[in-house]
C-alpha cells in the first residue's frame, strides 16, 4: 500500500517538475504571436497597407491579408451590412 503511494507520489511530482522547468525559459516571440486574438496586426509604413493575419474557420491555417486602413474599414462596414441584413430580414408567406 505504502509502495503505490509511493510511486504516486513520485510520478506526480515529476511530472509537476518538467511541466515547471519549461516556463522559466524565455523564448523570443514573435510580433503576430504576441497578440490574442483572432486576427493579428501588421503595419506596413511603406505603401500604407495594413496585414492581418487570420485564422481561417475549418483550417489549421492562417490567412495573411494586406489593405489599407480605408479599405479594412469598408470590408467591415460591408460585413455588418450583410450581417445585419440576414439577421433582420423577414419571413415572406409564398
Amino acid at each position: 500500500m505504502k509502495i503505490k503511494f509511493f510511486l504516486a507520489l513520485a510520478l506526480s511530482c515529476s511530472v509537476l517538475a518538467g511541466c515547471t522547468s519549461g516556463a522559466s525559459e524565455e523564448q523570443p516571440v514573435s510580433p503576430v504571436a504576441q497578440s490574442s486574438g483572432t486576427a493579428s496586426l501588421v503595419a506596413n509604413e511603406e505603401d500604407g497597407k495594413i496585414c492581418k493575419v487570420r485564422a481561417i474557420t475549418g483550417s489549421r491555417f492562417k490567412q495573411k491579408t494586406c489593405m489599407t486602413a480605408e479599405e479594412w474599414e469598408n470590408m467591415a462596414y460591408e460585413s455588418k451590412k450583410g450581417l445585419d441584413k440576414n439577421t433582420r430580414s423577414k419571413m415572406k408567406n409564398d
